[in-house]
């Protein structure tokens, strides 16, 4: 059995007519028949906020921005490297140094595609003691260690005189170089060492190390000092090459 809904006049009571404006309210409530509309000042407060909103942004990303452009041309946290700061800054500490005569920068050596390793020559006094030759070394390591970084390594090669030491951020590495310099120096006919790297460029690595001793020892002479000399470099850093110099004029 199927019920007609009435229609017209006589519809059922409680029915609304067709078209009645108030269907909508019945069946979902009030307000839900129309959009409310803003009034002009509620579109311009919009806009407002909306522009205070995009100006407080690029704000703060010309901040950010300004502050890494800032710290690569620093050459400290960025992503480029810049070996001529790095030897800047080196250079200003090791200059303090008491004993430190003067420093000679080299040129930068492009290793990979943002690497650099850079070498500077530092003069010290030749009048200075065991103990200040170990002080002025050690700071120097500490030095190269403070301004390498950001793609940079610096290294020194510190002229004491009698001694040439190979100077890198690993103070370890620093260390036992200027303790191989004085036990070499110790050997009879012996009358100054050089102990650094060789010629493919600086490193800590043991088997690139070369030590050169100076000596007027020819003959068995020379070869009775190189083959001490030679057996206690590779005790500290094996695979080294030892070889002999004439003393300078």
């Amino acid at each position: 059995m199927t019920y007609d809904r009435p229609s017209g006049s006589g519809a059922r009571p409680g029915w609304p007519e067709a078209g009645d404006p108030d269907d909508l309210d019945r069946a979902f409530g009030p307000g839900t028949a129309s959009v409310p509309v803003r009034t002009t000042g509620q579109r311009v407060r919009r806009s407002a906020l909306v522009g205070v909103g995009v100006v407080l942004t690029v704000g703060v990303i010309a901040v950010v921005l300004l502050t890494i452009i800032g710290s690569v041309q620093d050459g400290v946290g960025g992503v480029f490297p810049r070996p001529q700061a790095a030897l800047d800054r080196f250079d200003s500490a090791a200059g303090q140094l008491d004993g430190v005569q003067r420093v000679e920068d080299g040129e930068p050596t492009k290793t990979s595609f943002a690497s650099y390793d850079v070498t500077t020559t530092v003069i010290t006094a030749p009048t200075l003691s065991d103990a200040e030759r170990t002080a002025v070394v050690d700071a120097l390591s500490d030095a190269a260690d403070e301004a390498s970084g950001n793609g940079v390594r610096v290294f020194a090669v510190a002229d004491l005189g009698v001694w040439e030491i190979g100077i890198s951020a690993d103070g370890s590495v620093t260390d036992k170089r200027l303790a191989l310099a004085r036990q070499l120096d110790a050997i009879g006919g012996v009358s100054g060492v050089a102990c650094s790297w060789d010629d493919q460029g600086p490193s800590d690595d043991s088997a690139a190390q070369t030590i050169t001793v100076e000596t007027r020892g020819t003959g068995r002479a020379l070869g009775a000092i190189l083959a001490k000399a030679t057996e206690q470099a590779h005790a500290v850093f094996p695979g080294a090459t030892i070889t002999s110099a004439e003393p300078e004029s």
